[in-house]
């Protein structure tokens, strides 16, 4: 497993952004009054689904759909269970009347403990997945959605047990791969876990493919399913179907594949023993280790007539036991400062003190895969700060949201579909993910990081092979500080150009945030001081329109969907 260190770009980064001022100019807003069919389809949990993690499935999903292949085009599905399209004409400033564009093919029945909302995703320019939240997927041809017109169904999931009772939508990708069409579907459920009392997060990964010599039928082709405690923040398929990135504070791990079955755990030992036999040998973790924001203390405990050796040549500290490696310190979480280690080897045990090189900051593990730090007691951590830019002023915002687990801590995993495990990772700190994105069609969403105070948003990068990264493509100034203060906040995103970022509550207000302030305040200059430069902050007051059930951003504008109107804030006509 590889470590990834999120490291932003220098030049997409604003040193002297000074905050955002706040400006009274009214924003324009179209609004059109929904009839009482046409409303948004809306299914509330049920009394069985009562965990936090049904209430994330439900509270924050988004029920309009953008379409990144048709710049103001955006759907939702109403309570007839029809797909509406929503189109703003940019040229003359208006709303287009809304246009039926497909009919789900079953109505709901009555309901079930297990049901979840209907979601749709866009694939291409020519296919979309549609999940009835029942159990049910369905692939259809949209055709040239710039123009409308009907779409036509296409290809319907077998029923497979596991997804009975429903789930919905995160991600999909259309693939051509050695001439064969694919289509992949990343579905997500909560189901109670059977030994325990307590809910667990699973992950369906479907598969349909388009053989070149199938006369052009679509055909099932395999399910895997991950499992995890946690709710995946984010979750992203690699181009060309090779992993999944799913973004937790809980791991999520294979446990079927239908397409590449995962060995028994007897017969992964015996690969293990195949593997030792080969000079493959694994190094076993037998230390204890405890930290300071300053240093680290390994003890290694000695065994009688068993030969230890500790070197820290050019800098690297190693220790072996009877020619196997125990400790390396290439392998460790961070740096640390080679000319201040020391050991001491006593008879019984062999203790290591290592410096870090970073004073002040806590490391979530010592390697990838060892024992877990000894700990005296839980009262210690209340004391230590986030890992963050120590120059800062740290305020309540940075421990952390109210009602989150002490220790939470998020990571970035890829799990690649061959080996089903982890090969790339990255610790994010108690910072969640703030939202995803999409900046370009058919590129994986972008995901948007608390860095310091700023937003960073990031774009998968992989070129082949085992290399796999993070690019960080745009930052939204001071959004990671101005988001932690609004408690109440519902959805968060930001144009395809990156220009705006907007906060939505639940019902009334919606916080917009330029990184430029016009032409006139883009720079100022302190009384005593450099110039810095300003954002503009722009606040929209809804009145009598519902709650707010989904968002879409294009760079000019903004499309709110409420349980009675939608909305269009005109952002660039006031400039």
């Amino acid at each position: 497993m590889k470590l990834l260190e999120l490291r932003p770009d220098r030049a997409l980064l604003k040193t002297n952004f000074d905050g955002y001022k706040l400006t009274l100019e009214p924003i324009p807003v179209l609004r059109t009054e929904l009839t009482e069919q046409m409303q948004p389809d809306r299914v509330r949990p049920s009394e069985q689904q009562f965990s936090c993690l049904h209430a994330q499935v439900f509270g924050l999903q988004n029920h309009l759909v953008r379409d990144p292949w048709a710049a103001g085009n955006c759907y939702f599905i109403d309570r007839s269970w029809i797909i509406r399209q929503i189109r703003y004409d940019e040229n003359d400033g208006r709303l287009r009347p809304l246009s039926s564009a497909y009919k789900l093919g079953r109505k709901r029945g009555p309901r079930r403990s297990g049901d979840y909302n209907c979601t749709l995703l866009f694939l291409s320019e020519k296919y979309a997945l549609i999940a009835d939240g029942q159990g049910s997927l369905v692939v259809v041809d949209t055709g040239d959605r710039q123009r409308g017109g009907e779409w036509k169904e296409k290809f319907i999931f077998p029923e497979i047990e596991e997804l009975n009772e429903g789930f919905v939508l995160l991600d999909g990708r259309f693939e051509i791969v050695n001439g064969e069409r694919q289509i992949h579907a990343i579905g997500l459920s909560v189901k109670q876990q059977q030994t325990e009392a307590g809910f667990e997060s699973y992950i369906y990964w479907l598969k349909a493919i388009q053989a070149p010599d199938s006369n052009q039928e679509w055909t099932y082709h395999s399910l895997r399913v991950l499992e995890g405690r946690g709710f995946p923040s984010y979750c992203a398929l690699e181009p060309k179907g090779a992993a999944l990135i799913v973004v937790s504070d809980k791991p999520f791990q294979f446990t079927k594949d239908s397409e590449n079955p995962i060995l028994p755990a007897a017969e992964q030992a015996t690969t293990d023993n195949q593997e030792q036999k080969n000079g493959i040998v694994q190094s076993p973790c037998c230390f204890d280790w405890t930290q300071t924001l300053d240093d680290i203390v390994i003890k290694i405990p000695k065994e009688e007539e068993i030969n230890y050796r500790i070197t820290n040549e050019n800098g690297i500290l190693k220790v072996v036991r009877e020619e196997v490696t125990i400790l390396d310190g290439e392998a460790l979480f961070a740096d640390v400062d080679p000319e201040l280690t020391s050991w001491t080897n006593e008879k019984h045990e062999l203790q290591i003190t290592l410096f870090k090189k970073n004073a002040g900051t806590m490391w979530p593990f010592l390697i990838a895969g060892g024992p877990e730090e000894v700990r005296d007691g839980p009262a210690n951590e209340e004391d230590m700060p986030p890992v963050s830019n120590l120059t800062s002023q740290l305020e309540e915002c940075d421990f952390g949201m109210e009602g989150q687990e002490q220790g939470t801590e998020y990571t970035i995993e890829r799990l690649d579909v061959i080996s089903h495990e982890c090969s790339h990772k990255a610790f994010l700190g108690n910072n969640a993910p703030l939202f995803a994105v999409s900046l370009r069609p058919g590129f994986p969403l972008a995901l948007a990081l608390r860095q310091d105070v700023d937003g960073c948003v990031w774009l998968q990068q992989h070129t082949g092979g085992p290399d796999w990264s993070l690019r960080h493509e745009g930052t939204l100034h001071a959004f990671g500080y101005v988001q932690a203060s609004k408690r109440q906040r519902k959805f968060m995103s930001c144009s395809p150009d990156l220009d705006y970022a907007v906060i939505c509550e639940a019902e009334r207000h919606v916080f917009i945030y330029k990184s430029s302030y016009g032409g006139t305040a883009s720079g100022l200059r302190n009384r005593n001081g450099p110039q810095v430069s300003i954002g503009q902050q722009k606040l929209v007051t809804l009145e009598g329109s519902g709650e707010i059930l989904g968002i879409c951003c294009e760079n000019d504008y903004t499309i709110l969907l409420t349980e009675t109107h939608i909305l269009v804030l005109q952002l660039r006509i006031e400039e």
